[in-house]
C-alpha cells in the first residue's frame, strides 16, 4: 500500500512538471499618430517593459523604432509599424507596458520631442484599438515657454522610469498633452487555465 501511495505521488509530481509555463503572444501595429503643431514629421521609438525576474522573451523584439513619416493634409502620420512578441511568465507581477517616445521635426528641420506615452497591455485575449495620449514637459516659468515657442527647445526627461509608473500623477513636473498614437494590439493567452490563472486577474491600466 505504501508503494502505491509513493507511486501515486510520483505520478502527480510528474504531471505538475509537465504543465507548461503560461505564455502571452503580443502582435499588432503602431499605426500612426496625430501630429501636433509645429511638427510636420514624426517617428516613434518603443519598448515593452516588464519584470525581468518573472517574464522573459521566447521570440521577437521587445524594442523598436518606426520610420519617419510626414503628416498628411489631415495632420496624420502613418507608420503601420509591426509588433510581434512571444513571452513566458512565472508570475503575473510586472505585467507588460508599452512605452513610447515620439520625436519629430518642424518645417524648418528643427528636431524636438513630441511626447512620451505609456500603455498597459490588456490582460484579456482579443484585439484592442486605442489612442494613447502622450505628454511632454513644459518647463517652469514664462521664459521656458517662450524658449520652447520661439526656438523649439522642449525639456526632456533625464530618466524615463517615470513612464512605467501606472499612476497618472507626475508630482513636481509640469506637463502638457501632445500627440495621440493609434495602437492596434492583439493578445493571445496560452496555458493560463492549466496553471490555475484566470484571464483578467493581472493588474494593469492604460
Amino acid at each position: 500500500m505504501a508503494e502505491l501511495r509513493r507511486g501515486g505521488s510520483l505520478a502527480r509530481r510528474r504531471l505538475r512538471k509537465e504543465i507548461p509555463r503560461p505564455q502571452v503572444y503580443v502582435f499588432g501595429e503602431i499605426e500612426g499618430a496625430v501630429a501636433s503643431w509645429p511638427l510636420v514629421r514624426l517617428y516613434c521609438s518603443w519598448r515593452l517593459v516588464f519584470d525581468e525576474n518573472t517574464w522573459w522573451v521566447i521570440q521577437g523584439e521587445s524594442t523598436g523604432e518606426t520610420f519617419t513619416s510626414s503628416a498628411s493634409s489631415q495632420g496624420v502620420c502613418v507608420w503601420n509599424h509591426p509588433i510581434s512578441l512571444h513571452l513566458a511568465l512565472k508570475a503575473l507581477q510586472g505585467w507588460p507596458r508599452l512605452e513610447l517616445v515620439v520625436r519629430g521635426s518642424d518645417s524648418h528641420g528643427r528636431h524636438q520631442l513630441a511626447g512620451y506615452g505609456s500603455w498597459a497591455l490588456p490582460c484579456t485575449p482579443g484585439t484592442t484599438e486605442v489612442l494613447c495620449r502622450c505628454w511632454r514637459p513644459t518647463g517652469n516659468g514664462v521664459f521656458a515657454r517662450l524658449r520652447s515657442f520661439l526656438l523649439g527647445v522642449i525639456p526632456e526627461l533625464q530618466q524615463t522610469c517615470i513612464l512605467s509608473d501606472g499612476s497618472s500623477s507626475r508630482p513636481g513636473l509640469r506637463t502638457e498633452d501632445s500627440v495621440d498614437v493609434l495602437l492596434r494590439i492583439s493578445i493571445i493567452l496560452q496555458n493560463f487555465k492549466q496553471n490555475g490563472i484566470e484571464a483578467g486577474t493581472a493588474e494593469g491600466s492604460g
